[in-house]
């Protein structure tokens, strides 16, 4: 279906298993019936449907204090979380959206989440969070991983291995570093009370986002042509 010299050019600039590099950890999965829109005593949670590109619905949503104080623990810290069922999307071509964002709310997820924990130190998990929504990992693992699958495709743990991580950013760290600028400068404004009203913020996102794309394709050294490849199967 490609260019074998694509599929070889990625081969050599990936890590292609990545076992020890990063993990899909799926929510709780005995919550789903106690989540409620009242915030006093409780805390927060979010469901994978509450999960946009970089941020979140407005509709907050809490998990109630009486079943929340058994995983305090585990929910502690920042973290990157997945919608657990993958977007399948058919126009104007079929294509998948793998969609993140970046919680530093200590918020609970129930099992229709996934949290990405890194495995290594020199993976900084907004870099990930990045590269999972990008055009060549949603690319990647529609055409690669789950073989343009009709049926439901899971971000789970055994799917997200198979997605290749770039070498040259385990081998020099300090790669991530501008991509990780933008990723702050995204979370600015999907946090903003008023971004789903706001056509400029969510058009700056947009312009964001596609230079997140060409970065990630540079750490794969596309040319023009293989860069037409991936985007002609990733057309929005």
């Amino acid at each position: 279906m490609f260019p074998k010299s694509l599929l070889d050019k990625i081969k050599t600039y990936s890590i292609s298993d990545t076992q020890e590099l990063v993990k899909g950890e799926i929510g709780i999965s005995n919550i789903t019936e106690h989540p409620t829109f009242e915030a006093t005593g409780n805390y927060p949670c979010i469901k994978g449907i509450d999960i946009i590109k970089y941020g979140l619905k407005p509709e907050k949503r809490y998990l109630k204090r009486k079943i929340a104080w058994k995983y305090l623990p585990q929910y502690q810290g920042n973290k990157i979380v997945a919608q657990e069922i993958v977007a399948h999307i058919q126009n104007p071509s079929p294509h998948i959206l793998i969609t993140m964002f970046h919680d530093d709310a200590n918020r609970f997820i129930n099992d229709t989440c996934v949290e990405i924990k890194t495995l290594d130190s020199k993976l900084e998990k907004k870099f990930l969070l990045a590269y999972y929504q990008s055009n060549f990992c949603n690319w990647y693992a529609y055409n690669l991983i789950y073989n343009r699958a009709i049926r439901t495709m899971d971000f789970i743990d055994y799917y997200i291995n198979q997605i290749p991580i770039p070498k040259s950013i385990i081998d020099n760290p300090d790669r991530q570093e501008n991509i990780i600028v933008i990723v702050d400068q995204i979370l600015a404004i999907t946090k903003d009370e008023d971004y789903f009203a706001n056509p400029a913020k969510q058009a700056k996102v947009k312009e964001y986002e596609r230079q997140i794309d060409q970065m990630v394709y540079e750490l794969y050294d596309l040319t023009p042509e293989e860069i037409a490849i991936v985007e002609g199967f990733n057309k929005k």
